[in-house]
């Protein structure tokens, strides 16, 4: 059965990051991506742009993957969840992501060796972070904001991950306790700070 270009994207995406893993280098050609992935190079060439590289293609894809299928599990998980607060959804969304950074860690810390690549990283992410939060907001609140108030909190929870996202890339360490740590830490914070009005204001 032939594979859509989606399909494709994704298959030539996950062998990148694996060969990242086991190799600790990003620069990798396509053609040694093609013979590991089994995809052809003249399907490859289509879908793939020249200075994917240069321009983190298969990070986007990634990131784009790991926020579907997190926005997906918590909508799983929260539907009929009437005890949780909207700090308690918010601190479980952000772990999940995590959890799943978690997977491609030696990949993205590879990825970002050097000043000048760790901020083109911090960057993409941030671009990225942004549309998450923004749907991770929409799914846990249950009245619609305005689009102001809604970019602001965004914007202060972009922040939040960001912050988490330095210390992750700083360690070796797969344990998602220290990363849940800091997740809370840091919202806890941003709303003493009162960046999102209180939204964040933890229910007794």
């Amino acid at each position: 059965m032939d594979l859509t270009d989606r399909q494709l994207e994704l298959k030539l995406c996950e062998t990148y990051f694996s060969i990242i893993k086991k190799t600790k280098t990003f620069n990798i050609s396509l053609e040694e991506l093609c013979s590991e992935s089994k995809v052809s190079y003249d399907n490859a060439i289509k879908i793939i742009p020249a200075n994917f590289i240069e321009n983190y293609f298969f990070l986007k894809i990634l990131i784009s993957k790991i926020d579907n299928e997190v926005i997906h599990e918590l909508k799983t998980e929260i539907i009929d969840d009437e005890v949780s607060t909207v700090y308690d959804k918010i601190l479980e969304g952000m772990t999940l992501r995590f959890e799943k950074f978690i997977v491609y860690k030696i990949a993205i810390q590879t990825l970002s060796q050097g000043l000048d690549k760790k901020i083109n990283i911090f960057f993409k992410l941030l671009n990225e972070n942004f549309s998450f939060m923004t749907n991770l907001l929409k799914l846990v609140e249950k009245q619609n904001q305005n689009c102001v108030l809604q970019n602001v909190k965004s914007f202060a929870l972009n922040l939040v991950f960001i912050k988490v996202l330095e210390k992750f890339l700083q360690t070796q360490d797969q344990d998602i306790d220290s990363i849940i740590g800091l997740i809370d830490k840091y919202l806890t914070e941003v709303q003493d700070l009162g960046f999102l009005f209180g939204f964040l204001k933890k229910e007794s």
